[in-house]
Order: C-alpha cells, then structure tokens, then sequence
C-alpha cells in the first residue's frame, strides 16, 4: 500500500533588509517594540506576527508562512518607521512543515531497520535524520508529524515522501 502524506507549511523564517537599516530607538518609539537585550521585538496582530529587529538593523519575521504576506507586513513597519520600501529584499528561512502519512507507526519496527531513526523519549517520537535532504522528521506513532531544518517545502515533501516509502517498505507502518 503507498502512502499519500498530507503538507502544512506552519510557519518559516524571514529576514528583511531595507535600504536604511532599521534604527532600534525609532523601533521601539513609533512601533511598539521592546527591548531584549540588543535587539527590539514587535508583537504584530494582523497578521499574527513576530518581529525582531536585529542590531544591524535588518528585520526577522515569526510567524508566517508565505513571503508575500511577510513581506507586506514588513513593508507596513517601515512605513510606520517612516522608511522607503524601495530596495527591500528578502532571504528565506527555515520553515516547519507538518504533515500525516495516514497511517500510523510501529516505532520498535522503525528503529530496529534504520540506523537514522532513534527514539526521542523526551517528546515521545522518532527523530529521522534525513541527511539526504538535509533536514529532521519528528514522527509519532499516529503517522503525524513535523520536518525542521529545511528552508524548502519541495524538499521537506519529498523527504517525508522518502521516509514513508522506507517505512512501508520495510513494514513498519499499519
């Protein structure tokens, strides 16, 4: 039987440099931020966001799944900041994918077979490493779970896509 896994992309991580890097004091004034340490954060409602200046002025985004929201939303605090948009640019982050196989796992079976699979017994889940795509799945048993460290959606598919095609293959999914 093949698996046809299920993708959410929760949220990813997004920095923003604009042409003039943001200053910390005028963060903090004119859009409600609070200090931390050396850098501001800006609780942001709609959307439901997280901004974190950094101290070299560019900006973090928490929070958001898709750029063309995140930039937006960027593009907001500048003009609060009374800052041009013009020459913003964007780096894209780590993402968190969740996703369900459908089926669910027989853990024992799974970390008998692969050497990449272990137990976390912290959050009672298989930890894969999936050093092929360069990214961690966190599985529980009812075959729901999460792909950390990986900035790229296609990726973090097709790494699920990988590792439920092992685990089927060698029995250890019902």
């Amino acid at each position: 039987m093949t698996t046809s896994p299920s993708f959410v992309v929760e949220t990813q991580t997004f920095r923003f440099s604009a042409s003039n890097p943001v200053d910390l004091d005028d963060a903090v004034a004119l859009a409600g931020g609070s200090r931390s340490g050396d850098y501001v954060v800006i609780s942001h409602e709609k959307p439901r966001a997280t901004y974190v200046v950094e101290p070299n002025g560019t900006i973090l985004v928490h929070g958001l799944a898709r750029a063309e929201v995140a930039e937006l939303a960027v593009q907001e605090l500048l003009l609060t900041l009374g800052q041009t948009i013009d020459g913003l640019s964007m780096e894209s982050g780590e993402m968190l994918v969740s996703f369900s196989l459908g089926r669910a796992v027989f853990e024992e079976i799974a970390t008998r077979r692969f050497e990449d699979i272990s137990k976390d017994e912290r959050i009672g889940a298989l930890r894969i490493e999936a050093i092929l795509h360069r990214a961690t799945l966190i599985l529980y048993n009812n075959g729901r779970g999460v792909v950390i460290g990986q900035s790229s959606k296609r990726i973090a598919e097709m790494a699920v896509r990988h590792w439920a095609a092992q685990l089927d293959e060698e029995g250890a999914l019902a």
